[in-house]
């Protein structure tokens, strides 16, 4: 995302300008917050009870208020910029260890580390890292300095209580331990208290919104993000793993699961995010900071918890096979469904009411139909009860189509200057963009679930087909922009689709007995991807003749590649040898990835328009962001349910180290560079251009991804439990391999927008051939760090030695004149 706003500079720290956008930083920061927010509803759903609610209620403030420090600095300087980068990135090392110890933030496991000590400390680290930053960027002004010194007050209040609450001694409350938990709580929840009353009670002299840009974007991915954690809840929680087969039941959850979340998605994106930043750019001064703080800080915190206790009803709905039995939903299990719903829309009527003076009907007459209905749900089995939430929610877009319309349209043409001036990555395409989340998660678990070199072709050959479906949907978003009804439900049932597909990845290639077969149900939701896609390309291309034949060339292909999948499943396993056919299924399965990639190439790249090149970069850039996040999220998922210990926590780092390290490789410079490439061209040599660096070169990159979050997931789950060398293992191989296929795909990608070779990348791909074999020799947290330690020098050379470029690159871009159509 560009920064398209001046800088002035303070320091070796900027500060932002007006029009500053989200960096690319604050979104790695995010995907971190991703996996601190899954951690918190696991917890809350493997033991549903009060206590459990009360405790991720907190946890949930805790990481709230940790994220609002980084919105604020974000708003402030410019965390993408000089020093900065290196001191979110350890930052970022430190929320991590905090999602990791939310399992022992009120009771400390034995045999590792004081949990809840470590909790507050990296939290104190956090909070006050924020604080120390922003107070820095001022220093040199002493008016200003002193006032923003008064952001300290409310966290240092808090502090002595936290610390309490962390030194609390292990022994001397009883057996159990159940009364210093319940201490702990009290400690904990009077220091959020402290906080919130301060930072009201010292005011806003200390602050002023600099961006409303980047402020509102923030908070529109932040609600994104508690999107995307409901969608993973909603996946893991159906059950299906390897040795289960996918059900009717289990597809019957996860479409109604993908339409109410996608409802309650409309709900937020369609007027209010953009009627409130309408609202905050016409306020000014004193009157748009309170906008800010009370609209955004305040009314946007119970709407992350309502979205979460969503998340915690949907994955204790659909725990193992809850969902396919007769049985009415427990209480708690009532409340956290049709609680978290209501909580989010009395936030949402909360939102529109101070943001854009209205009150909100649409979500009033939902928040009564939810609340009227849960009495009746509470009586109806499980399946019932979800159908009667989704109908409550789905009434909301209904009533603003038919018996608001004329109030809907009149808010809708308000609001039309902001929506035009949006050119970025639509609110529709990050949410999809979610589901792949989970989708890269789930061919982790593939590949973590049969181990050797079969389960990692599958993973590679199910994370192809994916990616292809993905880019398909670039491609249509390059063309086309259009925010209709229309278009969203035809996406929101792309993403259900895509949903269904993440949760039958574990049995693509098993046909197991008692449910339907995974293969058919796989390759029949592959294939509704792709007609929906054909069908938008349709809709909006049927009047031009151009895009037709366009058309045909994607058409052909796709069914050509559905019909040889269709082919795979349908071979026959006999249970007496189902390994019999199994070269037959591996080739059609190959061909068929080898038709619809090689697709591309059937295009008339001189009748394929690329419109904007921001967006075109901007969405290639937020995948490779998807699957890093799955990267992280399946290092935090390795160590759960475990004691927190030293070796832990410390192969936890160095994997982020390693994570970040790769994020650095792409967006320090080459990802701004290949988009002044597109924007550089016209015409067909920018579509074959973008074809061909960014639809061909991303692929090994996402594959190096995921491999890596493969061997992260084992490396890190096996630091303690496997002792010895490590050896030429899976774990291993998948490590340092992906790395390597990475770098290499990065390396191509910079070819090809350059046509020139770094010579660093090269050494740096030499040594770390070399090190795969050196590595073997010693254990596996020695290897980890060793890659992380690498990885890092390498890093540093390339960033002293492409200084001049990183300059070049970071200059404004042009604004293009064409941006994608809108229909």
């Amino acid at each position: 995302m560009t920064e398209k706003g001046p800088t002035v500079a303070a320091g070796r720290i900027q500060l932002v300008g007006e029009s500053s956008a989200v960096s690319r930083l604050e979104l790695f920061l995010d995907l971190i917050f991703v996996f601190g927010f899954i951690t918190v509803s696991d917890l809350a759903a493997a033991n549903l009870t009060v206590e459990s609610l009360l405790h991720g209620v907190v946890l949930l403030v805790l990481l709230w208020s940790c994220w609002m420090s980084y919105a604020w600095l974000g708003n402030a300087v410019r965390v993408d910029r000089g020093i900065m980068p290196v001191v979110i990135f350890a930052l970022a090392a430190v929320i991590l260890v905090i999602g990791v110890t939310l399992q022992e933030a009120f009771a400390d496991k034995p045999g590792g580390l004081r949990g809840p000590l470590l909790l507050v400390v990296c939290y104190l680290v956090v909070r006050c890292g924020a604080l120390l930053v922003a107070t820095l960027a001022v220093w040199r002004d002493p008016a200003v300095r002193r006032v923003r010194l008064r952001a300290w007050w409310p966290a240092l209040a808090a502090a002595p209580l936290l610390l309490a609450a962390g030194l609390l001694p292990v022994d001397g409350f009883g057996a159990g331990g159940e009364a210093r938990e319940w201490i702990r709580f009290a400690l904990v929840l009077a220091a959020i208290v402290v906080e919130y009353v301060g930072a009201w009670l010292i005011g806003m002299v200390w602050w002023r919104l600099r961006s409303v840009k980047h402020w509102t974007e923030r908070f529109q991915l932040i609600i994104l993000v508690a999107f995307g954690e409901i969608i993973i809840s909603a996946g893991t929680g159906q059950g299906v793993g390897s040795a289960t087969p996918v059900s009717w039941g289990v597809l019957g959850g996860t479409v109604l699961s993908m339409l109410l979340v996608g409802v309650l998605w409309w709900t937020y994106f369609d007027i209010a995010r953009f009627s409130a930043e309408d609202a905050l750019e016409h306020a000014s001064g004193l009157a748009r900071a309170r906008l800010a703080r009370d609209a955004y800080a305040y009314v946007h915190l119970p709407m992350i918890v309502g979205l979460t206790l969503l998340s915690v009803g949907l994955k204790h709905t659909f725990n193992g096979v809850a969902f396919q039995s007769v049985r009415s939903e427990s209480a708690l299990g009532l409340f956290a469904l049709y609680g978290g719903v209501a909580l989010y829309l009395l936030a949402l009527i909360a939102f529109e009411r101070r943001a854009m003076g209205i009150w909100g009907r649409g979500p009033i007459v939902g928040l009564v139909l939810v609340l009227v209905l849960a009495p009746v749900a509470a009586l109806a089995p499980v399946v019932v009860e979800l159908g009667l939430l989704a109908a409550a929610v789905v009434s909301l877009v209904l009533l603003d189509r038919t018996v608001f319309r004329v109030r809907h349209r009149s808010l809708h043409r308000k609001i039309q200057p902001v929506t035009e001036r949006s050119s970025g990555v639509t609110p529709k395409e990050l949410f999809l963009d979610l589901v792949f989340v989970y989708a890269f998660i789930q061919v982790t678990e593939l590949m973590t679930a049969r181990p050797g070199w079969r389960g990692l072709a599958e993973g590679l050959a199910v994370l192809a087909l994916l990616y292809w479906a993905w880019c398909s949907y670039a491609w249509l978003g390059s063309a086309f922009r259009t925010e209709n009804a229309v278009a969203r439900l035809l996406l929101l049932a792309a993403a259900a689709s895509i949903l269904v597909i993440a949760v039958a990845v574990p049995v693509t290639f098993a046909d197991l007995p008692g449910g339907l077969r995974g293969p058919l149900v796989f390759v029949t939701c592959y294939g509704v991807v792709r007609a929906l896609n054909l069908a938008a390309f349709w809709m909006f291309a049927r009047n031009d003749r151009v895009f037709r034949g366009q058309l045909v060339r994607l058409a052909v292909p796709a069914a050509v590649a559905l019909a040889l999948l269709y082919a795979a499943a349908s071979v026959p396993q006999p249970p007496a040898d189902p390994e019999a056919f199994a070269a037959v299924r591996a080739g059609l399965w190959a061909t068929a990835i080898v038709v619809d990639l090689g697709s591309g190439y059937l295009l008339n790249a001189r009748h394929w328009p690329v419109r904007s090149a921001e967006h075109w970069a901007d969405r290639f850039g937020l995948l490779i962001l998807v699957a890093l996040g799955g990267a992280i999220i399946s290092t935090g998922a390795s160590v759960s349910n475990r004691a927190v210990s030293a070796p832990m926590v410390v192969a936890t780092v160095l994997g982020l180290v390693v994570v970040a390290m790769l994020w650095w490789a792409y967006f320090d410079v080459d990802a701004t560079a290949g988009q002044r490439g597109v924007q550089s061209l016209q015409d067909g040599r920018r579509s074959r251009l973008a074809l061909e660096a960014y639809t061909y070169t991303h692929l090994p990159m996402i594959i190096g991804v995921v491999l890596v979050a493969l061997g992260l997931r084992r490396t890190v789950a096996e630091i303690e439990r496997v002792a010895g060398p490590v050896g030429w293992s899976m774990s291993h191989l998948a490590l340092y391999g992906g790395v390597i296929v990475f770098l290499l795909g990065d390396k191509t990608f910079w070819w090809r927008i350059q046509h020139r070779v770094r010579g660093r990348r090269v050494v740096a791909l030499v040594t770390l051939a070399v090190l795969l074999g050196v590595a073997t020799t010693v254990s596996r947290l020695a290897s980890l760090a060793l890659l992380a330690a690498v990885l890092s020098a390498f890093t540093l050379a390339e960033a002293v030695g492409t200084r001049h470029v990183r300059r070049a690159v970071h200059d404004p871009l042009v604004s293009e004149s064409s941006a994608p159509h809108r229909r």
